[in-house]
């Protein structure tokens, strides 16, 4: 487990990999070069209004990684208002038909998301942004254990002005299934409209830095 401060970041360039950049550059590694072409689920989070997923990163991160040869979808989830584990978790399984080789990127509500869809199932890689937890009800206790073994690596956002998700709930998570934290003190909820340091780690991840 990583901790990163928004101070040191500050010091590189905006890159979270920079020595690396310039061979990710001077290769021209795509994900086309492989065999198939890597899936990225991106979960967007709840909102009183509907058309969430047309907002903040997700559509920017989408088309950035469809620019890389990634295969990726941003697909706008049903009860988005709620956020209701018992329709997003059966839409994630059954209609997207996550598989074991898919990253998923989950925000806010999106993130308790897919660690719950980790706890059923084997990823490839999870990537936490503002990521939050319950235990108010004892039937729905998080698996912790289950979600370590079954993602293949764990990467994790949180801001520590977060108005929505305190940084506490975020670093349990983070101790609890060993994820890659970064935590920043400026970011919010990053309801920002571009994020780079995704489409670094995931580069990262895929062996294309």
């Amino acid at each position: 487990m990583v901790f990163i401060s928004n101070e040191i970041l500050e010091k590189k360039s905006d890159s979270l990999f920079p020595d690396n950049e310039a061979l990710f550059q001077s290769t021209a590694i795509t994900v086309q070069d492989q065999q198939s072409k890597q899936r990225v689920i991106i979960v967007h989070g709840s909102a009183i209004t509907p058309g969430i997923i047309n907002r903040h990163w997700y559509k920017w991160l989408q088309a950035e990684l469809v620019k890389l040869g990634f295969d990726a979808i941003a697909p706008a989830l049903p009860d988005e208002s709620e956020a209701k584990d018992s329709i997003w978790i059966p839409f994630l399984l059954n209609n997207l038909a996550v598989a074991e080789n898919d990253i998923l990127i989950g925000h806010s509500s999106g993130a308790m998301a897919i660690l719950r869809v980790c706890e059923q199932m084997k990823v490839k890689g999870l990537i936490l942004v503002s990521a939050g937890y319950y235990d108010h009800d004892a039937n729905q206790l998080w698996n912790w254990n289950k979600i370590k073994t079954n993602a293949q690596w764990i990467e994790q956002f949180h801001s520590s002005d977060d108005p929505f998700t305190p940084v506490d709930s975020s670093r349990h998570i983070a101790k609890q299934v060993q994820s890659t934290y970064h935590e920043f003190n400026n970011r919010n909820h990053f309801l920002c409209t571009e994020f780079p340091d995704l489409i670094d780690v995931i580069k990262y991840r895929c062996g294309l830095l």
